[in-house]
């Protein structure tokens, strides 16, 4: 990681790891330059209860964080703000196609409240195969200045789960909320 970028920070819950931290410089020319620093996070504890009922060993829900900096450094504009979000969710949407996730679509956003600030996160709604299994997943992606950077957070969750296990969507988006809403 670059000392110059600082990985974001986030209050993970219990049954989580970190499973893999990147840093990129996506753009530099000779006046400016991006830099992110990401964090993703696994429920470990989902995993390893459907790898014994499903007899596959996959990630069934996902989060990350991440910071973007870009220099030189200025205050965050709204052009700017509209500018890196339309970016970063295109992004987000080859990240999903990456892992396995098909027909996704921007379904709708809600506004979250980050730290003193409100914004919006996009729903995606797309389907996943797993195991000779296609399910219905869910994902959000939400972008916000923070000081002279800006924070990035989403992840995804099954909509349902294989007989016999079950799982709770609902919550399953409250905890994603959840993790977004600690992102420092």
């Amino acid at each position: 990681m670059s000392p110059d970028v600082p990985p974001p920070e986030l209050s993970v819950p219990e049954g989580w790891r970190l499973v893999a931290e990147d840093f990129r410089t996506p753009l530099e020319v000779s006046v400016a330059s991006i830099e992110t620093s990401t964090r993703i996070y696994e429920d470990v504890d989902l995993r390893e209860r459907l790898a014994d009922v499903t007899g596959v060993d996959t990630t069934w829900r996902f989060a990350f964080a991440s910071r973007l900096r870009i220099r030189p450094r200025a205050p965050p504009s709204r052009a700017l703000t509209r500018l890196v979000t339309d970016r970063a969710e295109s992004k987000f949407e080859d990240v999903l196609r990456n892992r396995g996730f098909d027909g996704i679509d921007r379904a709708d956003s809600h506004r979250i409240d980050v730290g003193e600030a409100t914004t919006s996160a996009t729903r995606y709604r797309a389907r996943v195969g797993v195991g000779g299994l296609d399910l219905p997943v869910e994902a959000f992606f939400a972008v916000w200045p923070a000081e002279r950077d800006y924070l990035l957070g989403g992840g995804a969750y099954p909509l349902s789960l294989p007989e016999p296990e079950t799982f709770d969507a609902e919550r399953g988006r409250e905890e994603l909320f959840s993790l977004i809403r600690s992102i420092r």
